[in-house]
């Protein structure tokens, strides 16, 4: 896989605290990016990335944004996080 870079913002109210308000932490974040088995554009913003994946024998929702067009390093912006009881993206509906 391409270099990718996360852009983690740690200030009061980002998404670092966002994605740890839904149980997770940026180190389990990006392990659901790298193995994700779904990806698929969001329904209702073509420019988000709904993406699902394992991380501790639980599965994750993810939702990112990929940061310009430059192919190396791949630049995500992630937006949240969560769990889920199952898969759920049928076409591209988080």
């Amino acid at each position: 896989m391409a270099q990718v870079v996360f852009l983690w913002d740690e200030r009061p109210g980002s998404n670092v605290d966002h994605i740890r308000s839904h149980g997770m932490t940026p180190g389990m974040w990006e392990a659901v990016f790298h193995v994700a088995s779904t990806r698929a554009p969001d329904k209702d913003d073509p420019t988000l990335i709904v993406a699902e994946g394992r991380s501790q024998r639980r599965l994750f929702r993810i939702v990112y944004s990929v940061d310009g067009d430059t192919i190396i390093p791949l630049t995500i912006l992630p937006i949240t996080g969560f769990p889920i009881a199952h898969r759920g993206l049928r076409g591209n509906t988080p």
